[in-house]
């Protein structure tokens, strides 16, 4: 709504002025004292600064720049009014004799961003003011027009013909009008050095453009009326002033950052990205690589404003508050003042919020992966853990007892050999082999549940005990490989062991090979036989519980076989995911 008021206001301004412009152009053409090529140029120069600051204004209407274009067709108009022979307005037109240099002061001090920054520019500005609607009025009074030039109106606020007076006025015009123009280069020169994002191009090609100009005009008036050239460079001069109004809108119209850039930003959000690569993302649509993001957190319950420990530096402004969820999470900074169009500004935020939030969003469920992730392997650890524990309750518990009743049952068939009757010794003899074997079988349950050689000697001695053991002749091949963490290791052994027991099962193989190697931060593991294989990947429920146990470690366990070329069981397990206290045994 905002928008919309400024933009009438501008576009009903112009009228006026180009209202103004068609009367000036007839007061010129009446007066007779001005040649048409003349009247043509000055009325274009006016019409043009006029056109300008609509396409200006249009394009970025925050941008007082449009506006200020607009005033000062008004005030070159505005200059042409004492060439009327009505009192009122002769008398207007003496008040306003210099009203386009003010204006013009104003633009070139102010531009691009078409706002005053610093009390140096400012200064200028109300000096320009000062000088050329004060000092320029109080001659007024002093000077009798319609006694000088016969044919003139009335000055309707003479006071009295002084002459000394007037051209004391006179004096003091010229005087303060060249320090207006001195501080008007100064600072010109200032903000051009500072080589500030967004400023230095348009508002060097404004420069170029006006220093031309003053050349040809300095040239003008070296050569005289009377020089032959005179008129030609006089005639150069008045268009190189009729282009200057469109450097002014090239300039505005080129930073002016534009409102569908937001969406262009957002198609090239589709993937995650860090804030540096948002603050790059927001430069380019913005046309503005000076801009900082700072105090980046994601939105906490306790709404604040953005972190503090980033503050702005030297010539640096806010230019967007981001939010997320309504509460404030980052701010912008940028050192450029090209823009502050309300309608990008807001965007930019919303964007930057929607960013935050996708950030927020990410990092809250990489989070609760990664505690699933630890979760798992705790509870493979755990299993491991209560594996150990039942392993050494079998052997320091049941088996030492039945170790010791076989012991104690061995002595006696010692002692009642000879002393007893045949059938007792043959019963005694038979309990004694059963109770053998019982041992063997708890021993190698305990085994299976968690090898003891396993936690003491480490993988590779473990896997070598389990090759030597297989009835089908085995093979081992492991690097020397440092003690790892203990879940690592016995989900490596059980994979192992796992595969060799698929292969005495189904497979029908003369041999197996086993393969254990660490390499970039992860244990491979491969079981291959020569076997039957099988067409499709294959395995028991054994194997699939492995996998979900390899998983758990965040690793994968692969099956391949064809038919009659063997089978390939291969691990691949990271070596740093279990907790690293786990690594000591």
């Amino acid at each position: 709504m905002e928008v919309t008021r400024h933009r009438a206001v501008v576009v009903v301004l112009a009228g006026f002025v180009v209202a103004l412009g068609a009367a000036a152009v007839l007061l010129k053409v009446r007066d007779g004292a001005h040649p048409v090529a003349d009247v043509l140029l000055t009325s274009l120069s006016g019409t043009a600064f006029v056109a300008a600051g609509l396409i200006a204004d249009r394009r970025a209407p925050s941008n007082r720049s449009g506006l200020l274009m607009v005033l000062v067709g008004l005030g070159l108009f505005a200059e042409d009014l004492q060439l009327s022979t009505n009192a009122v307005v002769f008398t207007a037109g003496l008040l306003l004799a210099h009203a386009s240099a003010p204006l013009v002061v104003h633009l070139m001090a102010s531009f691009p961003a078409g706002r005053l920054d610093g009390r140096f520019a400012r200064g200028t500005v109300v000096g320009a003011y000062v000088v050329g609607f004060g000092v320029s009025a109080a001659g007024v009074p002093f000077v009798d027009w319609a006694a000088r030039f016969p044919g003139k109106p009335e000055n309707l606020l003479l006071v009295v013909d002084a002459p000394a007076v007037g051209d004391a006025v006179g004096r003091m015009l010229e005087l303060a009008g060249a320090v207006v123009g001195v501080a008007l280069l100064v600072l010109l020169a200032r903000r051009l050095a500072a080589r500030t994002a967004g400023v230095r191009w348009p508002l060097g090609l404004v420069v170029a453009v006006a220093l031309a100009g003053a050349a040809l005009s300095a040239v003008a008036s070296l050569l005289g009326s009377g020089h032959p050239a005179h008129a030609v460079v006089l005639t150069c001069y008045k268009i190189v002033f009729c282009l200057w109004p469109v450097t002014f809108a090239v300039g505005v119209v080129g930073l002016a950052p534009r409102v569908g850039g937001v969406a262009d930003l957002l198609a090239a959000l589709r993937q995650p990205c860090s804030p540096a690569e948002l603050c790059v993302l927001l430069g380019r649509v913005l046309r503005d690589p000076s801009l900082r993001l700072v105090g980046w957190h994601a939105p906490s319950p306790n709404p604040g404003p953005p972190d503090t420990g980033d503050r702005a530096g030297p010539g640096e402004r806010t230019v967007v508050l981001a939010e997320c969820a309504g509460r404030p999470i980052a701010a912008v900074l940028s050192r450029d003042t090209t823009w502050d169009d309300p309608r990008v500004i807001r965007a930019a935020g919303t964007v930057v919020g929607m960013v935050a939030d996708r950030l927020r969003l990410h990092e809250e469920i990489e989070g609760q992966l990664a505690e699933f992730r630890r979760s798992r392997v705790r509870l493979v650890e755990l299993a491991d853990a209560e594996r150990r524990r039942v392993e050494r309750d079998l052997h320091d518990g049941a088996q030492q007892r039945l170790v010791a009743v076989a012991i104690g049952l061995r002595l006696a068939r010692q002692r009642l050999e000879g002393h007893v009757e045949p059938a007792l010794a043959q019963l005694l003899a038979a309990g004694a082999e059963g109770l053998e074997t019982a041992i063997g079988e708890l021993r190698d349950l305990a085994r299976g549940i968690h090898p003891a050689v396993l936690t003491q000697a480490g993988l590779v001695p473990a896997v070598t005990s389990l090759a030597e053991r297989c009835p089908v002749p085995a093979s081992v091949s492991a690097a020397e490989l440092p003690r790892l963490p203990a879940a690592v290791e016995a989900t490596a052994y059980f994979v192992v062991a796992e595969a060799i027991t698929n292969v005495l099962k189904h497979a029908g193989a003369t041999r197996i090979g086993v393969c254990l190697a660490a390499d970039a931060g992860r244990l491979t593991v491969s079981v291959r036989d020569d076997g039957a294989g099988c067409g499709t990947p294959c395995g028991g429920s054994g194997l699939d519980g492995l996998a979900e146990r390899v998983r758990a470690l965040d690793g994968r366990l692969e099956i391949h076989g064809g038919r009659g070329a063997g089978t390939t069981v291969r691990a691949e397990i990271p070596v740093d995911a279990a907790a690293p206290e786990e690594v000591t045994h």
